[in-house]
């Protein structure tokens, strides 16, 4: 039958994919959940990420919470890129990603820091002109690029110390496979050479194992050391050792929408992954077949939510703002010694206040911003610059529905205009 493949003629992603019914909100949500508690115990209590023990070294809760959003973000961006032009498919990510992020520039800066800064006997003066100052701050992050973790000195006395946003170093590498992805679909590499995608995830892979292979029991980490790192335009530095392991993460999702009809989807499948997911765990190796094993579970619980829990995140997702604010709140909390309490008050705590940062960067910029996405360039300029409009005929670019992403993150399935204001991630 067509769209049925395995040996009980299991179901194909392309069968269980639905664009209106999915668990990908809820998803994200947990991953960022998983972040705020990973980070927490970090930042809180100077304790290790809860899984690293377990795992003998090779990820992190948190680190796992990152790999599933770039394995999501995978499957669906490179949905989006097929579905829609290469003009508006960047024009896309720009408002998803960056309008939030910059709001939590400001935020940090004109908000938070000067709220550490008097905590720290810093005055106001001192912080605004010192030389790693808010101005310099923005100037060093704006593009994503992370140049610069702190500000003006504050936060130097917590388990931590100096840096007010470590959540924000991923988004970078996120916009990376952003481009790699509108790269493939300009040369319609997407559509018509899907094997030339399947060779460059195959080709990261096997350099993974040439790293992981020098690791005892294969017991490397996820981000082991590579002495390759680059510094590009905008993005700034990028290290090998970061990059590698995501990209490749980003690409199995990718390759699981292009080959969607192929991909079996089923319960069995899904038990056997989690499998090697503990097995690598406790045996090594989770780096090059956990982390494919891992990739697959994601989806599979994606694809296979109970229908009333795919009503989570579809109208307001807060997944991204709570990524990208609540390692600001934990390391604000620290500062007035709101973890004095214990673990579990600091994170309720964390979480709470986490959650209402990211209620308001939905409602007063990222879903804004999104109604932005559908419009031509005519609209977006001044009326004295747009010049006569067309008498007949669409716009340019048009105006298809699309998935529109965030990181790190961080993505959901859109499907017409009814489905126009639901944000995707990560």
């Amino acid at each position: 039958m067509p769209g049925m493949t395995g040996p009980r003629s299991w179901p194909s992603l392309a069968d269980k994919l639905s664009a209106r019914q999915n668990g990908f909100g809820l998803l994200r949500l947990l991953l960022s959940l998983a972040v705020v508690v990973a980070h927490g115990r970090q930042i809180g209590f100077g304790l290790s990420s809860p899984l690293y023990e377990p795992s003998h070294h090779q990820v992190g809760l948190g680190d796992l919470a990152v790999c599933g959003f770039f394995a999501l973000s995978g499957l669906l961006i490179t949905r989006s890129a097929m579905r829609i032009n290469l003009r508006r498919f960047l024009w896309h990510r720009m408002v998803r990603i960056l309008p939030g992020f910059w709001a939590c520039l400001l935020v940090t800066v004109f908000i938070a820091g000067p709220i550490l800064a008097r905590h720290d006997g810093i005055p106001l003066h001192r912080y605004l002109h010192d030389p790693s100052g808010p101005w310099a701050y923005l100037q060093a992050n704006w593009s994503l690029s992370w140049g610069q973790a702190g500000i003006s000195g504050i936060l130097a006395h917590v388990p931590i110390p100096g840096e007010i946003n470590g959540s924000i170093w991923s988004l970078r590498l996120e916009m990376l496979c952003y481009l790699a992805v509108a790269a493939l679909a300009a040369t319609e590499v997407l559509r018509r050479n899907r094997a030339v995608v399947l060779l460059l995830v195959l080709g990261g892979w096997l350099y993974l194992w040439t790293i992981v292979a020098g690791a005892p029991q294969l017991r490397s980490y996820i981000y082991a050391p590579t002495p390759d790192n680059w510094t590009l335009p905008f993005l700034g530095a990028i290290s090998l050792s970061q990059l590698l392991p995501l990209m490749v993460i980003f690409g199995l999702g990718a390759l699981a929408q292009l080959y969607r009809e192929q991909l079996p989807v089923h319960g069995s499948l899904a038990l056997v992954s989690a499998a090697l997911c503990v097995g690598t765990f406790h045996y090594g190796g989770f780096t090059v077949v956990g982390i494919p094993a891992f990739v697959y579970l994601v989806i599979w619980c994606g694809v296979s939510t109970p229908r009333p829990l795919t009503r989570i995140g579809s109208k307001v997702d807060l997944s991204y703002g709570l990524y990208i604010y609540s390692f600001i709140v934990e390391q604000g909390l620290v500062a007035f010694h709101g973890n004095r309490w214990g673990l579990l008050p600091y994170l309720a705590i964390a979480f709470t206040v986490s959650l209402g940062a990211a209620a308001c960067s939905w409602h007063l910029v990222e879903r804004p911003a999104l109604r932005w996405k559908d419009r031509t360039l005519g609209e977006l300029l001044p009326p004295f610059l747009r010049g006569r409009p067309a008498a007949h005929g669409p716009a340019m670019d048009g105006a298809a529905p699309a998935v529109v992403p965030a990181p790190a993150a961080r993505e959901s399935v859109e499907s017409g205009a009814a489905n126009r204001h639901r944000r995707t991630s990560l």
